[in-house]
């Protein structure tokens, strides 16, 4: 079966074995009756057991007027109920002769347990929607509300069943959602309607008035003449119900297994397609390894293949997410590489204008000096020389404030590039408003410094001595804002620099894990290859020493017996499949055997051992010898058929396959006519003309060889 198929939500049902009562413990539990937050614990001790009291309150059940009400709202047990309606049918079981309070083996089953459920995704989301339900009892699910859809599904399959079985017959059904999938137990009683014993009654009526009705002794207490005027009537038995569990499930096995067949049908076309449940796959039709699987799997181990799932697809979301990740932080470290340059870029800007800064500074020296001269040479007092002065100072301040702010704002986690392209603009806009202001002050010195120069001739340069001092303090100052602004310019370039450094150490550890892991995945391709290759020179080694032994007469002679040989023994195969196939499809159209006669599990036994030999199986290991039976089944075209038989074809070709036995020594003999190397006869002793079959008897094979 495909994974695909597999993968279809599917509803399921489940026949209990038949009953002939059960205890007063056994009907508590359907119905959690008694059960308290302590019963809970000791039933979670069993390891297949997983009942959740904090969803006790969500369970309920549907009562005999199909109102949906809490579990366990019905004062009366479920075992008590049973008794009553089985008073209601007048049944009474067989007691055991050495124990009058007993019941005798031989007593009818009065009672099935059914139980529906379905997928476990789909019937989760019909119940709790959305919702966050835990289903590992590690958290309270004490805050779930039950959805509408559940209920929907419960009232839909409750009137299925009252129209299979009767409502007045189905005395129990009880909706869990405390569990690990949501699922319904319904307890029935078979119940038929059959006619009463004894002789169909006589009555006598009369010709020509109809409400005269006389009883058979009444109507010989009569005249002859008077006998002539009434008719003979029979009245038909009366029907009443009885408890049969064979008149409703089937009086054998196979009669059982049609109507289970026939019950998976209608509540699909009556209720599962209405909430996309699939039919139900019929188990014995599926292969022996999926039926051990579903027979012997608990819900511990159902739950833990179900949160492996949950893991693998969230491993792969999160595989996706690093690999996404890892592309974005390696364009990261590109667009790092470039702001890089761009800093590196500003950082020269910087320096430039530094040096530009420097080199007006020593030419504003140069003037001042000059003026020194003229102020000693015109021994002018210093109260008469008053020069404007360059008040780089709060300019200076202000843009450092700027730059000390924009630095201090925090680095964020993420969107460091942005943060970084920002003060990077922000800082080269504080320091061009700087230089513009410093221009700005310059050029307005200069101009006081003319007005001072004619000043100077008409006032003597009477106050040349207090500028020149006044300079002499800007120059220091100038000296302190240079030596501010290389600490900065350090400052800035070794914060960068430290942020590039850690960055780029750890996308280099990141590419170095990533390099190591290709390095490992191109060894193992090149292993690979050399093993291929290997392979190939011995394949290519062991050609030409073919060709070289086909040189000699005698080895051609020899293989091409061989190869007659295999060419007739691989007809005889095609020849057991084809008759096998033929023999299956009769049987599946003939309605009056139920199982296989003696000569169809000859030809149907060979044609599985030939179909092994075909697909290169083992037909002694009875797994490979069951594959080979539904490839041979999946060749066969069942038009013509009715499904109940070709279902019944195929589950007895399958029971033929178990019940084969097939010798290793008779398939190596086999192996080896296949290959040409032995001859046709098998089973040991036989002539050319006989083969041994698998069963121990003798068949003619019809080769004539």
């Amino acid at each position: 079966m495909s994974k695909a198929r597999n993968n279809i939500p599917r509803a399921a049902i489940h026949v209990g074995a038949p009953a002939k009562f059960f205890s007063a413990a056994e009907g508590n539990e359907p119905e959690r009756r008694g059960w308290n937050e302590k019963t809970y614990r000791l039933k979670n001790q069993d390891t297949n057991n997983h009942y959740d009291f904090t969803r006790k309150h969500l369970n309920f059940e549907i009562n005999a007027k199909g109102e949906i009400v809490p579990l366990c709202s019905d004062p009366v047990p479920l075992h008590e109920r049973l008794q009553k309606r089985l008073d209601e049918l007048v049944f009474k079981t067989y007691k055991d002769k050495n124990n009058p309070l007993g019941i005798s083996d031989n007593s009818p089953n009065c009672t099935v347990g059914i139980i529906v459920s379905g997928d476990h995704d789909l019937l989760t989301r019909l119940a709790f929607g959305n919702q966050d339900v835990d289903f590992t009892l590690q958290k309270s699910n004490a805050h779930i509300v039950l959805k509408q859809g559940i209920r929907d599904w419960a009232l839909d399959t409750y009137q299925w069943a009252c129209r299979r079985w009767g409502a007045e017959n189905i005395i129990g059904f009880d909706v869990h959602l405390d569990e690990t999938t949501p699922h319904i137990h319904i307890q029935t009683i078979p119940v038929a309607k059959t006619k009463a014993r004894g002789r169909a009654s006589v009555k006598y009526v009369h010709k020509d008035d109809k409400s005269k009705v006389l009883s058979q002794k009444e109507w010989k207490k009569l005249p002859e003449e008077i006998r002539n005027d009434f008719i003979k009537t029979e009245v038909e038995r009366r029907e009443k119900e009885c408890v049969s569990y064979a008149r409703v499930w089937g009086e054998d096995k196979y009669a059982v297994g049609r109507t289970y067949y026939q019950m998976h049908t209608d509540y699909f076309n009556e209720v599962g397609h209405k909430y996309g449940l699939e039919r139900g796959d019929d188990i014995s039709m599926l292969p022996e390894e999926e039926k051990r699987e579903r027979i012997h799997k608990n819900k511990s181990v159902l739950e833990a293949e179900r949160q492996a799932k949950d893991a693998i697809i969230r491993t792969k979301m999160e595989n996706e997410r690093l690999e996404g990740q890892r592309e974005k932080m390696a364009s990261e470290v590109q667009s790092i590489r470039k702001e890089k340059d761009s800093l590196q870029e500003l950082k020269d800007k910087i320096e430039v204008e530094i040096q530009s800064a420097e080199q007006h500074k020593e030419n504003l020296d140069e003037s001042i000096s000059q003026m020194e001269k003229y102020a000693a040479a015109l021994d002018i007092e210093e109260e008469d020389l008053k020069v404007p002065t360059l008040k780089t100072n709060p300019l200076v301040k202000k843009a450092l404030d700027a730059i000390q702010s924009e630095l201090e704002k925090p680095i964020p986690t993420f969107g460091q590039k942005e943060w970084r392209e920002e003060r990077r603009i922000a800082i080269k806009g504080i320091l061009t408003d700087l230089q513009t202001e410093l221009l700005n002050a310059k050029d307005a010195q200069k101009e006081d410094i003319l007005k001072l120069g004619k000043s100077l001739y008409n006032k003597a340069m009477k106050e040349a001595r207090a500028v020149i001092e006044q300079n002499r303090q800007l120059i220091k100052e100038n000296g302190r804002l240079t030596e501010e602004n290389e600490v900065l310019r350090k400052r800035i370039a070794s914060m960068d620099e430290n942020a590039i450094n850690s960055l780029r150490d750890k996308k280099n550890a990141e590419i170095r894990d990533l390099q190591e892991r290709l390095g490992k995945a191109e060894s193992r391709s090149v292993r690979s290859d050399n093993l291929a290759y290997t392979e190939h020179k011995r394949a290519d080694e062991a050609e030409n020493k073919v060709k070289e032994m086909m040189d000699v007469p005698e080895i051609k002679n020899m293989w091409d017996a061989i190869q007659r040989n295999k060419m007739l023994f691989v007809k005889q195969i095609d020849c057991w499949i084809n008759e096998a196939k033929k023999a299956i499809y009769n049987f599946a159209k003939d309605y009056e055997h139920s199982v296989f006669t003696e000569e169809y599990t000859h030809i149907i036994g060979w044609g599985i051992i030939g179909e092994a030999l075909k697909d290169k199986l083992d037909a002694s290991d009875k797994e490979q010898r069951m594959i080979a039976t539904n490839n041979l089944l999946g060749q066969i075209s069942w038009t013509g058929t009715t499904d109940f038989m070709s279902d019944l074809a195929q589950t007895r070709t399958m029971q033929l396959c178990e019940e084969m036995t097939v010798t290793k020594d008779m398939m190596r003999n086999l192996l080896l006519a296949v290959g040409g190397r032995g001859d046709i006869c098998t089973g040991g002793g036989g002539s050319n003309n006989e083969l041994t079959n698998w069963d121990g008897t003798k068949k003619r094979n019809g080769w004539g060889v």
